[in-house]
């Protein structure tokens, strides 16, 4: 579930554009590291492997590490200090949290060259100065690009002068009640909600408290698992079953991980794929879902579908698939099709949760 092979966007190319203005005006910087962050379509990884630039690769996304993996090899899932160490520019598509730039920028500031520039690219209808300022949190001089293609690079130079080894206000903490238990949240910048309760996540967790019932030996999974509230919930509240808690972003991996860890939860499997790739088909009981609507910053129910198909293939037969959405989507004749009969269990005036199970092999 990938984009078209490296075919490039407005985005793209306006980075393309702003990246070669900016070599001319500082020849020194072509031969200097480069670092390429989250390139959602490949072409801007494909554009710098043609230039011959010293780039290295950093990607949040299992699915799109794989995407690209033909062009850029082995890669980061985070803009570690090793990758950083003397770059001289740093490409990024804005993602919409605040948080991640916050993140990503205090990074650039600490680990990066010096004589660094961060060109955060994004199209013009989705920036704001809310990014502006929180990049002045972290550089003296943020300025914009010319705009091409509908789209704008904000400028990131002079980086402050800071201090320890991760930013100060990551990962962010929060405490909150789930389905009667209190739980400790973490998040790291990219993570889908922060470390905020998600009003439909609360609501499919307050279902299955008095509606869920598991074996001891049942293995469920909480797919998409962001920033732990669901696998930490389920720990708490199934104590004998095995958990897999597994996302497509790196950052959601690391924000389950330090939650179950501020919770004192241990055993619960924590997995980096895309969908359930590592998963062999039939070889779990429940599969737990609360999807995302958004690639980016568009709309699409591509992602929920991709990850029906996922719970169906891996779900034994009469497994579950319990799923929360927003009423809007209408994904109950969906889930119907690609997993199997699906009730209704709860809604309220935003949310509906589901329950599908897979037929029997014989149906």
């Amino acid at each position: 579930m990938t984009p078209d092979e490296h075919e490039p966007d407005n985005i793209d190319r306006m980075l393309w554009r702003v990246l070669e203005e900016t070599f001319e005006a500082e020849p020194w910087r072509r031969a200097a590291p480069v670092v390429v962050i989250n390139d959602a379509t490949g072409a801007l990884s494909a554009w710098s492997r043609e230039r011959q630039l010293n780039v290295r690769f950093v990607q949040d996304s299992a699915a799109l590490a794989a995407a690209h993996a033909d062009v850029t090899g082995p890669v980061s899932t985070t803009p570690t200090p090793e990758v950083l160490s003397g770059a001289a520019t740093v490409l990024y598509r804005l993602a919409r949290p605040l948080e991640a730039l916050e993140e990503l920028s205090w990074l650039v500031a600490r680990w990066a060259s010096p004589e660094v520039v961060l060109l955060g690219g994004q199209l013009q209808r989705h920036l704001n100065y809310s990014l502006n300022t929180v990049l002045e949190q972290a550089f003296d001089d943020v300025s914009a690009s010319r705009g091409y293609h509908k789209a704008r690079a904000l400028r990131a130079r002079s980086p402050k002068l800071l201090h320890g080894t991760t930013p100060p206000r990551f990962p962010r903490r929060n405490f909150v009640q789930v389905a009667g238990i209190d739980l400790h949240l973490r998040a790291y910048g990219l993570t889908f909600g922060a470390a905020k309760l998600d009003p439909g996540t609360n609501l499919l967790l307050e279902t299955m408290s008095t509606d869920a019932q598991f074996a001891s030996d049942a293995t469920v999974v909480d797919l998409g698992c962001g920033n732990g509230t669901v696998a930490a919930t389920l720990a708490k509240r199934f104590a004998s079953v095995r958990l897999i808690a597994t996302d497509d972003s790196a950052s959601a991996v690391a924000s389950t991980t330090e939650t179950l860890a501020a919770n004192d939860i241990a055993g619960v499997q924590v997995v980096h794929q895309s969908g359930l790739s590592q998963l062999a088909d039939a070889s779990v009981d429940a599969v737990v879902l609360n999807p995302p609507f958004h690639r980016g910053t568009e709309l699409t129910s591509d992602v929920a579908f991709y990850l029906f198909d996922e719970a169906a293939r891996v779900l034994k037969p009469g497994g579950v698939l319990w799923t929360v959405f927003n009423a809007a989507r209408h994904y109950r004749a969906q889930l119907s099709y690609r997993v199997g009969p699906t009730w209704q269990l709860a809604r309220d005036n935003r949310f509906i949760v589901t329950q599908s199970q897979k037929g029997d092999a014989s149906d």
